[in-house]
């Protein structure tokens, strides 16, 4: 089962440069760790539905995944770009990285959407769509993460200097500020 009360942790608000990667590599990690979420959920439909697990699953869609993929596309990749000047294959993986955000983030609306509804204990109207929808989401955010994992944070680590370091941690600094604190996982009733 997974463990809401650290679902939506986050680290200390104090990110280096030096500890800027790591950042988001354990982002990274609490994104899989949502993703054993939401198979839990999609195993638990239609009869055995625990609605706040999907109040915890809306809740870290909603604030964790769109701000991920912001500091990737505005900070992570255009550094990565800029160290590694020329590199055409580096340029079309960020850019299908990117388009993958899109996608991801269409299906995360529609996923907190029905989340929502099942947190208030209100059925879909097709089981068998819901479970495809929230099984659709996590086995592709899986995949994603893994190549980036995989291929781009190691790369990162190769080409990113002190100051593109910098620039990473002040951005999430910034995003945490912004953010403000992130809701705890609450039963709707």
């Amino acid at each position: 089962m997974a463990d809401l009360d650290n679902i939506l942790q986050t680290e200390p608000a104090v990110v280096t440069a030096f500890s800027a990667l790591t950042y988001v590599a354990n982002d990274h990690e609490q994104h899989l760790r949502l993703c054993d979420l939401l198979e839990e959920i999609a195993d638990s439909l239609p009869d055995r539905i625990d609605q706040r697990q999907c109040v915890c699953a809306a809740t870290a869609l909603k604030y964790r995944i769109n701000a991920h993929h912001q500091l990737e596309e505005d900070v992570l990749f255009p550094r990565m770009l800029a160290r590694a000047a020329g590199d055409a294959e580096l340029q079309r993986v960020l850019q299908r990285l990117a388009d993958e955000h899109l996608t991801d983030e269409g299906h995360c609306d529609e996923a907190i959407e029905l989340l929502s509804k099942l947190s208030r204990g209100i059925a879909p109207p097709n089981v068998e769509a819901a479970g495809y929808l929230l099984r659709g989401l996590f086995e592709g955010l899986r995949r994603h993460i893994a190549f980036e994992n995989d291929h781009v944070l190691p790369i990162a680590h190769q080409v990113l200097e002190e100051d593109d370091l910098e620039a990473l941690a002040a951005q999430i600094r910034k995003s945490q500020k912004d953010r403000g604190p992130e809701p705890a996982c609450r039963s709707p009733h």
